[in-house]
């Protein structure tokens, strides 16, 4: 189930082949819930939701972040219960989006700013900041 998962990463971000990275995520998905390995659940939940949000399936995303979110509480996995909050707040419409990223960011703060890679996902827009 792992390298499946791991075959799915991949796909999704070097081969850029959401397809591919889709069936890598499934078998990884049902390898996790045959071997009771909750933690890789709450990965294969996490992904399969993200590439559900690219083709705009809000409510599989929305699902599949939350169920995520929910084994990580489960299990005190808190580096991975921020980037859980942040791609669900991605799936939610406001205020409930706006209160999901303020929660973590807070816990993105506790952890002393752990995983790094969530800061620019996390920062807050400069009031009066040009975008393009």
């Amino acid at each position: 189930a792992l390298l499946d998962f791991r075959r799915g990463l991949v796909a999704e971000n070097l081969a850029r082949s959401p397809q591919a990275a889709r069936a890598a995520y499934r078998r990884a998905h049902a390898g996790a819930a045959d071997q009771a390995d909750p933690l890789l659940l709450s990965f294969t939940h996490r992904h399969l939701a993200g590439l559900a949000l690219r083709d705009g399936e809000l409510a599989e995303a929305r699902h599949g972040f939350a169920e995520s979110l929910r084994i990580r509480e489960e299990l005190g996995y808190l580096v991975g219960t921020a980037p859980a909050l942040a791609s669900l707040a991605d799936a939610e419409a406001e205020p409930e989006a706006s209160r999901l990223r303020e929660e973590a960011r807070r816990l993105f703060r506790l952890l002393g700013g752990v995983p790094t890679w969530l800061a620019r996902q996390l920062a807050v827009p400069t009031p009066g900041a040009a975008t393009a």
